[in-house]
């Protein structure tokens, strides 16, 4: 079963990635998909290459917040999306990187 299907189990991380000191996303990656480049996620080590080049190296950085092993993929959607949420309700606003998909 594939990844993306909301049944397929998994080992997951929600993650954070932050620019300037400033949370920039929270996301969703599967901890079996590692770049060997950086040895990260490889949805992480995509996005943080991405940034690094528009805003330098030294100024973006990630970490996994959460660990989610043997999950469905909906129930860490379902996780990422209370991230979200609770930052939301913390900080009045939604990450620059979450923008497009998350609506509270």
């Amino acid at each position: 079963m594939h990844k993306n299907s909301n049944n397929a189990i998994g080992n997951f991380g929600i993650y954070e990635i932050v620019v300037f000191g400033v949370t920039y996303k929270i996301g969703k990656a599967d901890l079996d998909r590692l770049t060997l480049l950086s040895g990260s996620p490889t949805r992480i080590h995509q996005q943080i290459v991405k940034l690094r080049k528009k805003y330098g190296k030294g100024n973006v950085f990630f970490s996994i917040i959460e660990t989610l092993i043997g999950v469905k993929t909906k129930e860490a959607k379902e996780m990422e999306h209370q991230f979200l949420w609770y930052y939301y309700k913390q900080n009045g606003i939604i990450p620059e990187g979450n923008k497009r998909s998350f609506k509270p």
